[in-house]
């Protein structure tokens, strides 16, 4: 997580805490402020401190650079501490709930002693929440719904929420001495979109430092309580609750170790099996010759005391298994190792052969940056083009456009691209899919767009008959080139409309409807289910940020690493293509 997310994150629960408590209402506002601005800013925040900068930086006041300030030097922040222990700890974690929102936790708890999820579940059953102002039967329902839904994932906790923390770790692990290598593992390497908690690995070329780099972690200021520690294994709670497990083993066994606690489980199970076929076997360890390691005593908790036959990367013990390079989103037992045996693993999809990106926001709507300012940070990640597509006109909450604003927009987009080179600007429109499925433009206003996302934004529980015509007449509607996250689901919140895929896709297909994977979490809608079993009805998929800002325009990782465990290859993805390719497949849908 780099400083400036961390920071963000900060004020973000700040503020929360601050509206549950029913303090001033512009304070809140201004905490949320300087979050939004700390996730935004292009530079490390660290900069502005060094050189007492902070000041300069709109909407940066003095309590908040104060703040800032005191967490750059020591990683807390004292009125961030003392704030959160103003509340019941419990409280923070049903903000996570669908439908609660700080108002209402805050009326929940003044009013009903309610502090946890334990406590509004025997709430919301015995009644007892009956007559709160603000809070009909409709609401109680939403709520009942959102808790049904946080328990379907419990324990776990979203890749977007997971890889900063564990990005953040291993940059730290990475600068202590004596650290040769250190990676995140577990289903987060391979890329799963919830986690249960984080596996590190890490190796030294001196064993006698263990201790020490197992002293450091433990000491880092994200860690909130310790659990164990040791010179092999240490873990630690952070703040929020997320576990963190890091391994620490002689260099020479990094390898094994990285590949046994990848996983997953049934990959291991198989790769394992073929070990023994071939007289060999595998563990955390490395991959020994069976005959040599049956005659050694087995411990687990150190290496064995001869030379594995392959122990110091993947690449060289899959080969020894005479396996190609199996990549870790594909790890899952779905026929990768038949394929990695006979030479047929698929080239997956990378940032480097992607050229744009498809879906984007400006601050004609709801978006952070003007279009040039997109489209330069566009061009900076080498796209060749890069559609800007403002709401229209029923997301009223997002500024969305009316006709009129929306011709001037087109205007707007075509006067930017005469004023930057090197990148192409699609004029185009996220237009709302209406409940009854039609759009929100009408086509003679469609038309005069370069491309058209049609994404549903209301009525997202629908019934599935509903939800299925809706979609099936804006994938049949003549200007509409892609559907945007078509189910409209939030990875731990709403489930989104209940879609019967199969004959979708199959219309989408016969139609010339691209399907977007949306990076933006937690969306990550087409999941890679429903991505693979869209190409392989031969339906393109597009990859897209949905990007409200310049920075989130870098969040494309998210969508790519869906599309690679959904084993994707640049050929399927729309936004892979070259702007003449692409501008052939807009048009004949036209």
């Amino acid at each position: 997580m780099s400083l400036n997310t961390d920071l963000s994150a900060l004020f973000a629960t700040m503020a929360d805490i601050m509206d549950i408590k029913g303090e001033n209402t512009f304070k809140v506002l201004a905490f949320r402020k300087v979050g939004r601005i700390l996730a935004d800013l292009s530079f490390d925040v660290r900069e502005c401190v060094k050189n007492n900068t902070l000041c300069e930086i709109e909407g940066i006041g003095p309590s908040s650079q104060r703040i800032i300030e005191e967490y750059v030097a020591t990683g807390r922040s004292s009125d961030a501490d003392s704030l959160a222990q103003s509340v019941p700890a419990t409280l923070l974690p049903l903000l996570q709930v669908e439908g609660l929102g700080p108002k209402t936790i805050s009326l929940l708890w003044k009013e009903r002693k309610i502090t946890n999820a334990d406590e509004l579940k025997a709430a919301l059953e015995d009644g007892s929440l009956k007559g709160i102002k603000t809070i009909g039967d409709k609401k109680l329902a939403a709520i009942k719904q959102g808790l049904a839904n946080r328990a379907k994932s419990a324990g776990r906790i979203g890749i977007g929420h997971a890889l900063p923390v564990a990005e953040m770790f291993v940059d730290l692990i990475r600068k202590l001495p004596g650290v040769t290598h250190a990676q995140y593992a577990g289903s987060l390497r391979r890329g799963r979109e919830t986690i249960g908690d984080i596996d590190i690995i890490c190796s030294v070329k001196d064993p006698s430092l263990s201790q020490k780099i197992a002293d450091a972690f433990v000491a880092f200021p994200a860690v909130a309580r310790i659990i164990g520690q040791g010179p092999s294994k240490s873990s630690i709670v952070t703040a929020s609750g997320l576990q963190v497990d890091l391994r620490i083993l002689p260099e020479e066994n990094f390898g094994a170790a990285l590949l046994y606690f990848t996983g997953s489980k049934d990959h291991n199970v198989k790769i394992r099996g073929l070990a023994l076929k071939k007289k060999m076997t595998l563990n955390e360890w490395g991959l020994y010759n069976l005959a040599e390691y049956e005659k050694t005593e087995k411990k687990i908790a150190e290496a064995p005391p001869l030379k594995p036959v392959a122990s110091r990367t993947e690449e060289e013990i899959y080969a020894k298994l005479g396996l190609d390079f199996i990549p870790p989103e594909l790890r899952e037992d779905r026929g990768e190792i038949d394929a990695a045996l006979n030479h047929k693993l698929p080239r997956l999809i990378t940032q480097k052969d992607l050229r744009g990106d498809l879906h984007s926001h400006t601050t004609a709507s709801d978006g952070k940056n003007s279009i040039l300012e997109m489209a330069q940070a566009a061009k900076a990640l080498g796209y060749e083009y890069l559609a800007i597509t403002d709401h229209s006109k029923s997301s009223v909450i997002a500024n969305g456009l009316t006709p009129d604003r929306l011709i001037k927009h087109i205007a707007e987009i075509r006067k930017a691209q005469d004023k930057i080179k090197g990148i192409t600007l699609l004029a185009g429109s996220e237009v709302d899919i209406l409940p009854d499925g039609r759009l929100d433009y009408e086509e003679a206003i469609l038309k005069e767009l370069d491309i058209v996302i049609a994404s549903p934004h209301a009525s997202l529980k629908q019934d599935a008959a509903k939800a299925n015509d809706r979609m099936r007449r804006a994938v049949e509607t003549r200007y509409v080139n892609i559907i945007g996250h078509p189910t409209g689901r939030l990875i731990g919140g709403r489930e989104g409309l209940p879609l019967d895929f199969p004959p979708l896709f199959k219309l989408a297909a016969a139609n010339g409807t691209a399907m977007e994977i949306n990076a933006g979490y937690p969306r990550l809608d087409l999941d890679e289910f429903n991505s693979r079993s869209a190409c392989e009805a031969g339906v393109m998929i597009s990859i897209d940020t949905d990007a409200h800002s310049t920075a989130e325009l870098c969040e494309i990782h998210f969508g790519l690493t869906v599309a690679r465990r959904a084993a994707l290859t640049a050929k399927h993805v729309l936004n892979c293509q070259s702007l003449n390719d692409l501008r052939e497949f807009l048009r004949r849908k036209r």
